[in-house]
């Protein structure tokens, strides 16, 4: 009777993610952000939780597409999202692209998984279902989960790096307390799955979904909870910037000369290190300057200027080809241009000159 009560509670946190995610879409404007990633993926491992504890998979095997990809990438996502909240506007500074290898692998996986014959994929799942400790899938299941817990330990760590905190702020108790709960949902939700415990592994997916009530409810009793972070982390940053004692104006007005007058972004081998040794800077602080004061890392800083001058470009020299442009204000290539372009001025470099 708990179990199913448990399983009905999942599928309401299945339908309260979607909604979160509609949410975000509304009030952004934008189908894609790391809002709607985050509620969205969160949402296919509760579905994911709750049709395995329904044991749907062996006779619909589709019925988990996304399960096992979504815990991945769910790591990644927490930590992007927790960037998204607190630098809103600014770039996220993590190697992105690394972080969701994982994903994409499990994702082809999966993929060649769900395109083979209906017997096989019920004959593999039956063997996994019925022999979970000794099946060799507990290995990549095992991996999943130890995925889950690092990345909620390197956003803890983020977390106290940024802010410094002392264990009796408040602040400090909200994201240690959600953190701790991951730990033991990862926990039910392996050791319940494993040992064939169906209230334990049921039980994990319902702290899941408390968890999500929680924070929703959590952020809106105390709305001024990531404004008051925001400052603990500014105050924290500024104490130890590497900018402390240098003119940032300055910096400011030398870089612009660069782009403007010497056309430095001309060259497509520019790197940070030149224009930081042109500044005298190290590339540390230039890093640093223009995350804070110009909210863009280097590349899109660069990108910025080399657009500039392509736009003039475009309408004072309608004769030149978009390609040849491309190449005479800096880009290596066509694609990288056209993506550049589109993504800063919100039309494609044919478009803007046809206007």
């Amino acid at each position: 009777m708990l179990t199913h009560i448990g399983i009905e509670i999942t599928f309401f946190g299945f339908g309260l993610c979607l909604l979160r995610a509609f949410e975000s879409i509304l009030s952004s404007k934008k189908i894609i952000s790391m809002p709607v990633l985050f509620y969205v993926f969160n949402s296919f491992i509760l579905l994911g939780t709750g049709l395995v504890a329904l044991g749907l998979p062996l006779e619909y095997p589709s019925s988990i597409f996304l399960f096992p990809s979504s815990l991945l990438i769910i790591g990644p996502l927490n930590l992007f999202y927790y960037h998204y909240l607190l630098y809103p506007g600014q770039p996220v500074l993590y190697r992105t692209h690394l972080h969701l290898v994982p994903f994409f692998l499990c994702l082809f996986v999966e993929i060649f998984f769900q395109v083979q014959p209906f017997a096989f994929k019920h004959e593999l799942l039956t063997a996994f279902f019925n022999g979970r400790d000794g099946h060799f899938l507990i290995v990549p299941f095992a991996f999943i989960s130890l995925h889950v817990l690092v990345y909620m330990l390197i956003i803890l760590k983020v977390f106290l790096l940024d802010t410094g905190f002392k264990k009796n702020q408040r602040e400090f108790h909200f994201i240690g307390s959600i953190a701790l709960v991951v730990f033991l949902i990862v926990a039910m939700l392996f050791f319940g799955f494993v040992f064939d415990i169906p209230g334990l592994f049921i039980g994990g997916s319902v702290l899941n979904v408390c968890v999500h009530i929680y924070i929703y409810l959590g952020l809106r009793i105390v709305p001024q909870f990531f404004n008051s972070l925001k400052m603990e982390i500014r105050k924290k940053r500024y104490e130890k910037s590497m900018l402390s004692g240098i003119d940032t104006a300055a910096i400011h007005e030398g870089l612009d000369n660069l782009m403007r007058e010497d056309k430095l972004f001309l060259d497509c081998e520019i790197s940070l290190s030149s224009v930081a040794r042109r500044l005298s800077l190290t590339p540390h602080q230039l890093s640093e300057f223009l995350n804070e004061h110009k909210g863009s890392g280097f590349h899109d800083c660069i990108n910025r200027y080399r657009i500039e001058e392509a736009q003039k470009l475009l309408m004072e020299h309608r004769e030149a080809s978009v390609t040849s442009i491309c190449y005479r204000v800096g880009f290596n290539s066509k694609s990288s241009f056209n993506t550049a372009f589109k993504k800063i001025t919100g039309k494609t470099p044919t478009e803007f000159r046809q206007r």
